[in-house]
């Protein structure tokens, strides 16, 4: 591993853990165009996998970042936002893992391009402590959704989790991107699993059937400067520099993704 390699990957798990601190997502928008894109030999498989591994501690320490700043959680809709999300991620994770690469590319760019439709043209609705409810049957409904969209796309599901919950009124805005990131805990663990049990597309020391284990550190510490960043511009970003910085961003991974697309057919 060279040098310019190595900062690559700890510049990539900066803004990986900026993402997910500050805007309560998982980070995989930027993992799997960047790993097929900057590694050669990273098929699309191996990049959803490697993703989603990573996703677990980057959540898991974002999520604890978050807890020291509330004072209550709905924990059991948590449990059943976790609990359909196991399920769903495991279910997507394992059926794309099967798909060839070029459709795994398609499936990706499709959901960043819905991302971006909601990002420019949808209002995020405003939900507050007092107007928050219980609703474990629908939590358990959009945890199993959620779980396939992030086991299926590498993205650990924090891009469609935010928008449902707030429809569905089961969190506040406040408590969101904390609660975003406990359940991306599970839902990538359940995806990781799949892709572990899946054959390596090209098998190497450090690959166990979908997994990288060689990216995992540098981009894992990368994560963690990048999140104490965005933990602390949470509080600070408007909705309107949140939606611009997030379309941008979305515009520019759909038109690279593409090119990619484009020129290896």
């Amino acid at each position: 591993m060279t040098l310019s390699f190595a900062l690559g990957l700890l510049a990539l798990g900066i803004c990986v853990g900026l993402l997910s601190s500050a805007l309560g997502l998982g980070g995989g928008i930027l993992m799997l165009p960047a790993f097929v894109t900057f590694i050669a030999t990273m098929d699309p498989h191996t990049a959803k996998g490697t993703s989603l591994f990573i996703i677990i501690f980057v959540a898991l320490f974002n999520a604890g970042r978050h807890l020291r700043d509330m004072n209550h959680m709905p924990w059991r809709s948590v449990l059943y936002l976790a609990l359909g999300s196991i399920v769903g991620s495991f279910l997507g994770a394992w059926v794309t893992s099967r798909l060839p690469d070029r459709l795994v590319l398609v499936v990706f760019i499709l959901l960043l391009i819905l991302l971006a439709f909601r990002t420019f043209y949808l209002k995020q609705r405003v939900v507050h402590e007092s107007q928050v409810r219980r609703r474990l049957g629908l939590s358990l409904v959009i945890g199993f959704v959620v779980g396939i969209v992030g086991g299926a796309t590498g993205t650990g599901g924090g891009i469609v989790l935010i928008p449902l919950v707030l429809v569905a009124g089961i969190a506040s805005n406040s408590f969101v991107v904390g609660l975003s990131n406990m359940v991306m805990v599970f839902t990538s663990l359940a995806g990781s699993v799949a892709h572990l049990l899946a054959p390596p597309v090209h098998p190497g020391p450090w690959i166990i059937g979908h997994i990288n284990f060689a990216l995992v550190p540098l981009v894992f510490l990368g994560a963690q400067v990048g999140s104490e960043i965005g933990h602390r511009l949470n509080h600070h970003i408007t909705l309107r520099r949140r939606r611009i910085l997030m379309g941008a961003l979305l515009i520019l991974i759909i038109l690279r993704l593409s090119y990619q697309l484009w020129t290896t057919g």
